[in-house]
């Protein structure tokens, strides 16, 4: 249909075209009314008639009331990802992105560090009066969350920690945008991504192939009962890691389900390990006692014996037996197991290690595990722990930041006033000492009050010259020494005496 329209937009045009020759050949010519008809036509733009299957389209079209508490994907359900995100490896992982993320949660300027600016899209435009005002009006609106009367307990920073973990967790960051009885923008608080499913599409949206604009895209499910509808622009449906794939109705893909081996292994192991000092026989030795001693009262010496030897939680239970002197029995130790070692046991942990921080593009330094010689500088290509956690920021924590820029942009600084974003700056700030030193080297090209100007200190008398004394005159001259002349023979000197 819509090759169509592009044809017939075409045809159009030529006609117009030849119209027009018609006109000026021969004006007598009534076109006036044919020329006003292909404007029309090519002014009409086409209708959308085209049926495309996209994921968020057919989202919980086939699920049914049964599966509203589930994922509505053929992925893992919210409540298995809630539980994979308390093992005490992924947990270190999430809270360590969160608290990194929380220290952008103040507002600041260029130079102050860690924190959110709010400022004008256009960058070559001069920020007029009115433009400082509103930004300070929405720095302050983004730092209370909106209006406190909605909700007083939480700020910025508790948004952005609730923010990360959901998305760390379900990659499906949620939060609701409130509005007054104008239908302004009034204020944005988290709520449960683990409970919103997106809705099902309705009879007449399945008629004209795609969802209303208008409509309710997204629903609240709570104990399998829907609890509350949004449209588009009043829920931020966060996605960081799409996927276009029809099967998963547009939900995201977090990383804890292709983590799903790698955290069985790692409890697994962990199991494996405590087993050792909680269950079973973990001997060090075997008391062996040569004796014909009444079996009942070896019975009750044994059981004193392992009251006063037997570890903590029944563990490191020493065995003890009785041999028969006369009979020459003995006891043998036979190694029916591997030790830890011989399984390489630390080794598999630090792979599954790893696997985790690779798969969150974490550096394993950042939550406290140093793999291999750290600090290296002869080696070739070799990296300390402060470069490797910089650069594990800039392939985890910068897409993270960039990702919730979008989505407070979209949902609420565009639907309150377009003209302005909200970004997150400091990740490429420079130390204060290497910032005093290159302003120290502007000074061979700017003046002295130019760089006070820029740490908000009054200018100094002495402060409008150039330190570099080639931009100087003045001061050019002075430097140069004076030239002499030359000297006369002894001859001239004498023709020439001097009075």
């Amino acid at each position: 249909m819509s090759e169509m329209a592009d044809d017939l937009q075409v045809f159009a045009k030529a006609a117009l075209n030849l119209l027009k020759q018609a006109m000026i050949e021969n004006p007598s010519v009534d076109t006036e009314g044919i020329a006003k008809s292909l404007i029309e036509t090519l002014d009409e733009k086409p209708t959308v008639m085209s049926k495309e299957i996209n994921p968020a389209d057919i989202a919980n079209v086939g699920m049914m009331p049964l599966e509203m508490s589930h994922r509505g994907t053929f992925g893992l359900t919210f409540d298995t990802l809630q539980a994979m995100s308390r093992v005490p490896v992924i947990s270190a992982v999430i809270n360590t992105r969160i608290n990194q993320v929380s220290e952008f949660a103040k507002a600041v300027n260029e130079d102050d560090g860690l924190g959110f600016q709010i400022r004008l899209k256009d960058r070559k435009a001069h920020a007029s009066d009115e433009d400082k005002q509103n930004i300070l009006e929405l720095t302050e609106f983004v730092k209370s969350c909106g209006d406190n009367r909605i909700t007083f307990e939480t700020d910025f920073e508790a948004f952005l920690r609730m923010l990360v973990r959901d998305s760390l967790i379900y990659d499906q960051a949620c939060f609701e945008i409130v509005r007054n009885q104008d239908g302004k923008v009034c204020g944005f608080l988290n709520v449960d991504s683990a409970t919103i499913r997106r809705s099902a599409l309705t009879e007449q949206e399945r008629l004209d192939g795609r969802r209303s604009p208008d409509g309710i895209q997204f629903v609240q499910v709570m104990n399998n009962q829907i609890v509350a509808q949004y449209k588009a622009l009043d829920l931020c449906w966060g996605i960081r890691r799409p996927r276009s794939d029809l099967r998963f109705r547009g939900y995201g893909f977090p990383e804890l389900e292709e983590l799903v081996k790698v955290i069985t292994h790692i409890c697994n192991a962990e199991i494996f390990n405590s087993n050792n000092f909680t269950n079973g026989i973990s001997a060090s030795g075997i008391i062996a006692i040569k004796s014909k001693m009444n079996p009942n009262l070896f019975k009750s010496f044994r059981k004193e014996f392992y009251s006063m030897l037997t570890g903590a939680s029944n563990s490191k239970r020493t065995p003890l037996i009785q041999l028969d002197p006369s009979n020459n029995e003995e006891v043998q130790s036979i190694n029916l197991s591997n030790t830890n070692k011989e399984m390489e046991y630390q080794e598999w942990l630090n792979y599954l290690l790893k696997i985790t921080c690779a798969m969150f593009q974490i550096d394993p330094a950042e939550i406290g595990f140093n793999f291999g010689v750290e600090g290296q500088s002869s080696a070739i290509f070799s990296m300390g722990v402060q470069d490797r956690a910089i650069l594990s920021k800039e392939k985890g924590l910068r897409p993270l930041l960039r990702a919730i820029e979008s989505w407070i942009n979209r949902y609420i600084i565009d639907q309150i006033d377009p003209r302005y974003e909200l970004t997150f700056i400091g990740l490429d700030s420079i130390p204060k000492d290497k910032q005093l030193e290159m302003d120290l080297k502007k000074m061979a090209f700017m003046t002295l009050n130019e760089i006070r100007a820029k740490y908000d200190l009054p200018p100094h008398p002495m402060g409008d010259r150039i330190g570099n004394p080639l931009f100087n005159p003045t001061e050019q001259a002075q430097a140069q020494p004076i030239q002499q002349p030359p000297e006369q023979p002894i001859e001239a000197q004498e023709e020439n005496p001097t009075e």
